[in-house]
């Protein structure tokens, strides 16, 4: 697969951003990629800004919030095995007819995931 160019640029346009930002920078900075690599390029970059702890998601499915009767959640967002079960549940979940990113199931797709929570140079969590 090309190489994704200009990602520092695509981090910074999509910082802050819903994940459809995200899905929109890379195909701004990357106008050569078809969609089926445009896709693929977004679960590769998605996994690698996990990784690297510039985006965090609730892992899909967890029981991440701490209350009274749950002192101790299985994951939360700082889970180091979440990267690798968050991008296999959003390549599950992407609709299988979609041909171009204005597809109407896209939409519905980038809306039923979890949210993306970008994290700042100082640690700061922000999310729209």
């Amino acid at each position: 697969m090309k190489p994704i160019q200009h990602i520092d640029e695509i981090v910074s346009d999509s910082f802050g951003l819903w994940v459809t930002g995200l899905f929109s920078a890379i195909s701004s900075w990357n106008p050569s990629f078809s969609f089926e690599k445009h896709k693929e390029a977004f679960f590769r970059l998605t996994e690698q800004l996990l990784r690297t702890g510039k985006i965090k998601f609730i892992a899909p499915g967890a029981d991440c919030y701490t209350s009274p009767q749950n002192p101790h959640p299985r994951f939360t967002i700082q889970d180091e095995e979440a990267p690798e079960a968050i991008v296999a549940y959003l390549r599950a979940q992407w609709p299988e007819h979609v041909l171009d990113e204005n597809d109407l199931e896209l939409v519905t797709y980038f809306y039923s995931i979890p949210a993306v929570i970008w994290v700042g140079e100082d640690g700061a969590l922000v999310a729209s």
